[in-house]
């Protein structure tokens, strides 16, 4: 969406804000807008949805008090909390007074939210977890930096899982919320999950793109399963050692 679009939507907004009916809609599209790639390069789209902000946070304190309109007012925060620190240097206060008017569910929900959002940011900008300093050098790597090319490395140096163990793997049930450190997206309460014999979980699909490609948890690197040359040179060896003197061609 065009920058001018956006200024003007949330300036319209606004109105919506004002109104018990349209409140909740009108956080939720204000929300997606803080989503926008162009607003970093829009100074009045930003400044419309600081505004916009702070029209929400003046309505829930003096007439909509109850917990679904601070809800929708948390969410609408937390977007321009992450997405518009310097213009929104409010968010951060108006994401507090909403979390506590919210339930304990919603609370930690926004939290896990927060948190999610910090490491998408992170990752983006190679920062934390994901900078210089805490990001192991590969094998990839070292051979470019001496003028060579590795074919078909693995990002970790390691080989893929073998087939049976990656069918032994066992889908779980998510007790609390936690999140996808493959995807960084949250998997719900209650919802189904696969799980490395170390106990971390993850999504289906992500953990068995993952391992078909590293014989590895991708939480802690836990690497105790059969890779698929181990799981190759153990039958290999078996053959051998059932064979007429122990090999092949006796």
């Amino acid at each position: 969406m065009a920058a001018e679009s956006i200024a003007e939507r949330a300036a319209a907004l606004q109105k919506d804000l004002r109104v018990k009916k349209s409140f909740v809609a009108a956080c939720q599209t204000l929300a997606q807008l803080c989503e926008d790639e162009g607003l970093p390069q829009s100074p009045q789209a930003s400044a419309a949805l600081a505004d916009a902000g702070k029209v929400a946070f003046t309505v829930l304190q003096a007439r909509f008090s109850n917990p679904k309109f601070w809800q929708a007012g948390l969410d609408f925060f937390l977007a321009l909390e992450f997405h518009l620190p310097e213009a929104a240097p409010k968010a951060e206060t108006w994401r507090e007074a909403a979390m506590a008017e919210v339930d304990e569910e919603v609370r930690e929900r926004a939290k896990a939210q927060a948190e999610l959002n910090k490491l998408k940011e992170d990752r983006k900008h190679n920062k934390g977890r994901w900078s210089d300093e805490n990001t192991p050098v590969t094998q990839q790597e070292l051979a470019m930096a001496a003028g060579m090319l590795l074919v078909d490395a693995d990002d970790d140096g390691r080989p893929p899982m073998s087939r049976d163990e990656r069918d032994s793997l066992k889908m779980v049930t998510v007790l609390e919320e936690d999140k996808c450190v493959v995807c960084l997206e949250p998997m719900l309460a209650g919802s189904k999950a696969k799980a490395m014999p170390c106990g971390h979980k993850f999504h289906d699909d992500c953990l068995t793109s993952w391992v078909q490609k590293h014989n590895s948890c991708p939480t802690c690197r836990f690497d105790e399963m059969k890779s698929e040359k181990r799981h190759f040179d153990d039958v290999q060896r078996q053959v051998q050692e059932s064979a007429p003197n122990g090999g092949m061609y006796g």
